[in-house]
């Protein structure tokens, strides 16, 4: 492999890495992103709104899950959550399957990466940082859904 093979993936990581931690502090338009095409909680029936332990919502692909690991662990959600989701000073754990913010649902999980968490609204004291919105501003809708899949199978598995 020549030093100009490399060149391309090392940019691509570098730019999805530095997008996620970079963006200004300031405000920004998001949009919430359009869920899978899993019907809502409060369209569909109660033996469907929860899918199996282990299974993931409609809509969501096993690839999904696996371009979200790599998006996860090229972005600033491992600065603050770990390597391994399980939380540090500035992150709750994410394979628990208990969240502080949100019951864990698919479409939950969407929406609070698209928005973040501000400081206001942080539940536990000790995580001072809010959670920026979109990983900073840089994530698409897709990406988005796609650590929202990997999110999604580590704490419900």
């Amino acid at each position: 492999m020549t030093k100009g093979s490399l060149v391309l993936p090392v940019l691509a990581v570098a730019t999805v890495a530095i997008a996620a931690c970079g963006g200004s502090r300031g405000s920004s338009t998001t949009t919430t992103p359009a869920p899978s095409s899993q019907p809502s909680a409060a369209s569909a029936p109660a033996a469907t709104a929860t899918p199996a332990r282990g299974a993931l919502p409609a809509g969501v692909t096993t690839a999904m899950v696996t371009m979200g690991d790599s998006l996860f662990h090229a972005s600033s959600c491992v600065r603050c959550h770990g390597p391994d989701a399980k939380g540090r000073q500035n992150g709750p754990d994410l394979t628990s399957g208990h969240f502080m913010h949100i019951t864990g649902s698919y479409d939950e999980i969407v929406k609070i990466i698209t928005n973040g968490v501000p400081a206001d609204s942080i539940k536990d004291p000790s995580h001072r940082l809010p959670m920026r919105g979109r990983g900073g501003g840089q994530l698409t809708d897709d990406q988005i859904k796609s650590i929202a899949a990997y999110v999604y199978r580590l704490s419900h598995s």
